[in-house]
Parts: C-alpha cells; sequence; structure tokens
C-alpha cells in the first residue's frame, strides 16, 4: 500500500492534529484510541450503561470490557480503523496503545474495518483460543463462543491458535477450535454486516465534512495552511454537526471496502460524491432497508464514494458480501450510464476511474479498494442514492474545497 507520510511519526502524532487554533469552532481535535463513537440500544462499560446522549470522551482503557444487549457499537481505534460491536457481545480492550492495539471479542460478535493498517503498527483481534494479526487494509468478522471463528471478507490476517500460524485471505475463515481453513457462505445474511455498512456511511459524510471545512477555514482557504507544518497529520475530529468524530486523513486519500471515501483536506475538493441520507442515526431495519430512526430528521449530505468500485446506493443496504457485490456492480454501470460522478467543486470523475488531485498526492488509496492508475480529474455528473442517478450541481453544505 502506497503512503504519502513517513508511517511510524504520523502514527505518533495522527491522534493530536496541530493548527487548533485555525480551526472552526465546531471541530476540536484529539481522540485517543477506544473512544466510543457511537451507540444503539443497550450499551455499557463495566456494566455501567451509556447514553445516546454521552460526552465525546467515553473510552475504552486497559481492560474496560463493553458490553451490548440489544445494541450495537461503534469503537474508533487507530486513526481509520473502525471496530463495530453487535447484539449481546462483548469486547475487552487489552491495549489501547496507537502501534500495539490490542482487544479480545469475549462473546458475541464484532466486525473490524481497516481503511488505514500503518507500517510498524500491529493490530491484534484475541478470539477464543485463537488470535488474528491483520496485516492489510480490509473488513474482518469475529466470533466468540463455543466455536470461535475469525474470518477475513477483505483483506489479510495471520491468525494464532497454540503452536499453530495460519494465514487467511479473503473469503477465508478459521475455526479456532479446529485450526481448520475454509471458506465462509458469503451469501448468508448479517445483521452487522449491514449496520457495518450503513455506519461506514455516516462515517464518510462526517469525514467529509469536516475535511470540507478544515480546507475552507485555512489561509486564505488554500491548502497552503495546513500543509507538511500544519494539518498534514491524520487523525479525529469531533463533528459536533453529527454528533460523532470524523477521521480526516493526512495527506492522501482512502477507500472503505464498502466504497466510501475518506479524503485530506488538500484533495477534498477532488472527491466524486454521491447524495445519501446521513442523519437521523440509521440503522438497519432487517428487510434489507435502512431506515433513518434515531429521533431526528433524516437529510441528504454529500458523501465521498469511490469511483472504481463505489457503495451500495438507493436505500437498500446489503446484508451480505455477495450481495454487496451485485448491488455495486449494478451500481457502477447504473453511475456509467448516467456519466459518472461530479466533486462537489462541479469537476466530473467517469465512473470506474480513479479521482485523483492534479497537484496533491495520490498515496493512501488501497489494494484491493481500488485499480486503474491515476488519472487527472474529467467528466461526471452527481449522482443520488436516494433516487436514480441525476445530473445536475454537486455543492455540498460545508465549507469550500478547491480544484
Amino acid at each position: 500500500m502506497n503512503r504519502a507520510w513517513p508511517a511510524t511519526l504520523k502514527v505518533l502524532t495522527g491522534a493530536l492534529l496541530t493548527a487548533v487554533s485555525a480551526m472552526p469552532q465546531a471541530y476540536t481535535v484529539s481522540a485517543k484510541p477506544g473512544v466510543v463513537n457511537y451507540i444503539e440500544g443497550d450499551v455499557s462499560i463495566n456494566g455501567k450503561a451509556l447514553s445516546s446522549a454521552m460526552p465525546k470522551a467515553t473510552f475504552l482503557n486497559r481492560e474496560d470490557t463493553l458490553s451490548t444487549g440489544r445494541g450495537k457499537a461503534e469503537v474508533l481505534l487507530a486513526p481509520g480503523i473502525f471496530l463495530r460491536v453487535g447484539n449481546d457481545s462483548q469486547v475487552r480492550m487489552i491495549s489501547p496503545s496507537l502501534t500495539d492495539t490490542q482487544l479480545e471479542v469475549k462473546s458475541g460478535e464484532a466486525m473490524v474495518e481497516a481503511d488505514n493498517i500503518v507500517k510498524d503498527s500491529q493490530l491484534t483481534v484475541k478470539v477464543g483460543s485463537g488470535s488474528a494479526l491483520i496485516d492489510r487494509n480490509g473488513l474482518y468478522r469475529f466470533t466468540a463462543g463455543d466455536s470461535p471463528v475469525a474470518a477475513v471478507l477483505e483483506g489479510k490476517a495471520t491468525v494464532f491458535d497454540g503452536e499453530r500460524k495460519l494465514e487467511i485471505g479473503k473469503g477465508k475463515e478459521v475455526l479456532l477450535a479446529q485450526a481448520k481453513t475454509e471458506k465462509f457462505d458469503a451469501k448468508k445474511q448479517d445483521e452487522l454486516y449491514a449496520w457495518s455498512n450503513v455506519r461506514a456511511q455516516y462515517d464518510a459524510a462526517s469525514s467529509y465534512q469536516a475535511a470540507r471545512d478544515v480546507n475552507a477555514s485555512s489561509y486564505g482557504g488554500v491548502w497552503g495552511g495546513y500543509g507538511y507544518s500544519g494539518f498534514a497529520n491524520p487523525g479525529w475530529m469531533w463533528n459536533s454537526a453529527f454528533g460523532s468524530w470524523a477521521w480526516v486523513p493526512g495527506d492522501a486519500y482512502f477507500y472503505s471496502p464498502f466504497g466510501f471515501g475518506f479524503y485530506s483536506p488538500g484533495l477534498v475538493g477532488y472527491a466524486p460524491v454521491i447524495y445519501a441520507p446521513v442523519y437521523g442515526g440509521g440503522y438497519y431495519t432487517g428487510n434489507g432497508t435502512a431506515s433513518g430512526g434515531g429521533g431526528g430528521t433524516t437529510v441528504t449530505k454529500p458523501v465521498p464514494v469511490n469511483p472504481v468500485r463505489p457503495p451500495v446506493v438507493g436505500g437498500v443496504v446489503a446484508a451480505s458480501p455477495a450481495m454487496h457485490e451485485a448491488a455495486r456492480t449494478a451500481a457502477v454501470r447504473s453511475y456509467a450510464s448516467a456519466g459518472g460522478f461530479r466533486t462537489a467543486t462541479g469537476a466530473t470523475v467517469p465512473a470506474g476511474h480513479a479521482a485523483v488531485s492534479s497537484g496533491g498526492s495520490s498515496g493512501g488509496h488501497s489494494s484491493g479498494y481500488y485499480s486503474g492508475g491515476s488519472s487527472s480529474v474529467s467528466g461526471i455528473s452527481s449522482v443520488s442514492s436516494v433516487s436514480a442517478p441525476s445530473h445536475g450541481g454537486g455543492g455540498g453544505s460545508a465549507g469550500g474545497g478547491h480544484h
């Protein structure tokens, strides 16, 4: 994977961004690993119930255990790495270190979305008698219980179980009690997968707004005010509009396994966007659709996407990897027939082509989520995930970007 910053330095500084005084008041900086970013339903830490109106400084510290009943939780690990915990589950934080994150799935299920695995850092998930070292960006699922399982939906992991060492890639899982590797059923519907898909959309929308606002508030409205001497470090920013932390990359862009994009303030003006419902606490209803819920009003906002492998849109939330791949293939065809995607500044990017800055770095795209060579931004139309792809205006509500 290509990177646009020295890995060790950035991972040590990533959780505490610079240039705080120049940033909008709505955005305060700093979130250490283990922050609880979002909850639904019954969630507690060490037996103490959490509220959806909890403060932004709720963390899983060393040896803390997060438990869910009929509820789910999203926890932020290192910048660009999301832990999502399913119903009736327990996760113990062993080490919240930026360079050596370790956690245990004690019961139930959890997923890890890794969009930015940094060289010289480690992310280890213990489940049952074994543990999995996540080696690449991707999507991983862990199930505890009598028959613990570590599965790779995207990416690559090294699984250790006693003296045994197994390497598994996309579409494979390890039955830890048997030290056996096999394919998993990619067609099986999964509520946690669908919920993670929705959360990935919200996280990308929040990041986009934060990056746009940082860009607009930099010196003269240009990237130079937040360059290598300032806002080049990746990390988390509190986005009060979303009531959650936003991952803002440094001088690079990344894509999630679900097809959503994360762009630095210097590159956010080149991000292809769709318009999707992002307010109201969206969640998976179990019947293949996303619901607003959450007591708020759902509105559409710009969400950055991977133009090569875009997300599933149209209000349907895929509940399995196979459903997701089929839906995103259809989405590529739909976007291509509509002319592609439009950036917030009005530039166009064809579906199936990479979006890059003509003057910035295109580092940060990850193997498996990105294909094709770098290309200049050229030709696309705006698309709506609420209705059929449509042409016209691409402006977002948050700040200016440059092009």
